[in-house]
């Protein structure tokens, strides 16, 4: 039964837990797009400067949410979440 799996799930995370993952996922999907719109538009007008530019911006994008899950690891540490 569902209702039965979300209220066991409800008891043993609690809310927090639901909006502080929805929250670093809104964060991170932020993270990328901001790095995929920052890389575009240094982008060159070749087909080999747009491969330059996606790889850049995934690289650019991985290292940003490596840097944001370790933020929040301390941040929610600190908060008790």
């Amino acid at each position: 039964d569902i209702s039965s799996a979300a209220s066991d799930v409800y008891k043993r995370q609690g809310l927090d837990h639901l909006f502080g993952g929805v929250f670093k996922g809104t964060v991170y999907g932020g993270l990328v797009a901001i790095a995929g719109c920052w890389r575009g538009m240094l982008s060159g007008r070749t087909a080999a400067a747009v491969g330059e530019a996606t790889t850049s911006a995934v690289v650019t994008s991985i290292i940003l949410i490596i840097s944001a899950a370790g933020l929040f690891a301390v941040l929610f540490y600190a908060l008790g979440i």
